[in-house]
């Protein structure tokens, strides 16, 4: 049973995984034949899809409508069929080429979902007796990994038919010129990141309550940037490599070591305001506002960049007291304003397809920390694309070329072919 739910997670196409479940299934009951029938879509048909032991050309030729033959006939009642001599039977239905005298002992058992037959799982032997109470719940139970590859298959459809096309009315190959920092094509959906204030979260009104949420939400912070940097050193390869990222990670550990900054969030905490006490949350907002103007302000290329960590490290503390973090799925392309380190190290972890932010370089300051990381963590990066927002909504599908700087929203099939041809020339 485990081999064949193993056999029912490959990620190869539905006949070929059938295919090696019916030769497993096969083996396991020491039977000669074993075949996958399943429903057509949209109709009462039922088609023969894998089989061990008949002529492979009778996949996909092999048809019986709902009730027909014994087969049919299981399906229609969705309960089992198990007869001696199956050519005897005055419901079956023979087919020529099969052959079927050969194997006269038949059992069939419905492939049933959701209270619905979606096809037929046949087992067939030479030896001429009707399969027994526990040969036949044997068989029903080969039924779940049949459907579990089936389920999975389904599933794979769907995901295939997003992929293919946008959403209705969504714009296709609209191409966004920017600058490439990071080489590499990356294609996934679009995550898309605006610069929006957090809602203000409650808390607790007692002062010291207040200050433990803000101290537990520090340490889980602090706790989750580290996690994220010793990943990033075991998955950047060379000395070299690994010397430049650490000297990068630590303008986002300068920030979460930067006790006059706690201090001044914890102090904030209580304070009197026309709106009532200020919480954990509000004196972070506020110490935020205040150190990231005054960075700014200055206009130094490297307290800008300490700003931008300040402000994202701020956020996920923000984050912090208002629940347990989100997880980013896999494959999607990050769309935001700038790109902060830890930022940068979440999506590497969380196998993102690629970033694009609005941020130009500047003339001669170069990439920013945050781009530089996602550079090492192999993250194709695309910057300086001032339309983003305008033209890129959640959802959509991105191809994003790091060596050109083109972003192509909603890429057409050539193009998605091209990549993948391109992949594979590279393996």
């Amino acid at each position: 049973m485990l081999e064949l739910v193993e056999e029912a997670s490959r990620s190869a196409p539905l006949s070929d995984v059938l295919a090696g479940m019916a030769r497993r299934i096969a083996a396991l009951l020491g039977v000669e034949v074993t075949s996958v029938y399943l429903r057509e879509p949209g109709s009462d048909e039922l088609v023969m899809r894998a089989t061990h032991g008949y002529p492979a050309e009778a996949v996909g030729q092999v048809r019986l409508a709902i009730g027909e033959g014994l087969t049919g006939f299981c399906v229609e009642c969705l309960r089992p069929v198990s007869v001696a001599r199956a050519t005897f039977d005055a419901r079956n239905r023979s087919f020529p080429g099969l052959d079927e005298e050969r194997f006269p002992s038949l059992c069939a058992v419905p492939l049933v979902d959701g209270g619905r037959a979606v096809g037929a799982l046949v087992v067939q032997r030479q030896q001429p007796r009707a399969f027994g109470e526990r040969e036949v719940v044997l068989i029903a139970s080969l039924c779940s990994p049949v459907l579990l590859a089936v389920e999975r298959a389904r599933t794979r459809r769907a995901e295939r038919a997003l992929d293919d096309g946008p959403r209705t009315g969504r714009p296709l190959d609209v191409m966004l010129q920017g600058a490439g920092v990071a080489p590499g094509e990356g294609l996934g959906v679009a995550r898309v990141r605006r610069d929006v204030e957090l809602k203000s979260v409650s808390g607790s009104t007692e002062t010291a309550d207040e200050r433990r949420r803000l101290a537990s939400a520090v340490a889980a912070v602090t706790a989750d940037v580290a996690e994220l940097e010793a990943w990033a050193q075991e998955n950047v390869s060379g000395l070299e490599s690994r010397a430049r990222l650490r000297s990068l990670l630590l303008s986002s550990r300068g920030v979460l070591d930067d006790m006059l900054l706690q201090e001044r969030m914890r102090d904030g905490i209580g304070r009197s305001t026309s709106r009532g006490l200020v919480s954990a949350d509000g004196s972070v907002a506020e110490t935020m506002q205040t150190y990231t103007r005054s960075l700014l302000a200055l206009g130094d290329p490297m307290l800008v960049d300490r700003a931008v960590e300040m402000e994202a490290l701020c956020l996920r503390i923000r984050a912090r007291l208002a629940g347990p973090p989100e997880r980013l799925p896999s494959g999607r392309v990050w769309c935001a304003g700038r790109l902060p380190v830890c930022d940068a190290l979440s999506l590497a972890r969380s196998q993102a397809a690629g970033v694009v932010l609005t941020e130009p370089i500047v003339d001669g300051d170069g990439p920013t920390s945050g781009m530089r990381v996602a550079a090492a963590l192999g993250m194709p990066v695309v910057v300086g694309v001032t339309e983003l927002f305008r033209w890129v909504v959640d959802g959509d599908r991105l191809l994003v070329d790091g060596d050109s700087g083109r972003v192509i929203i909603n890429p057409g099939r050539p193009e998605v072919a091209a990549l993948r041809q391109r992949r594979r020339d590279r393996r």
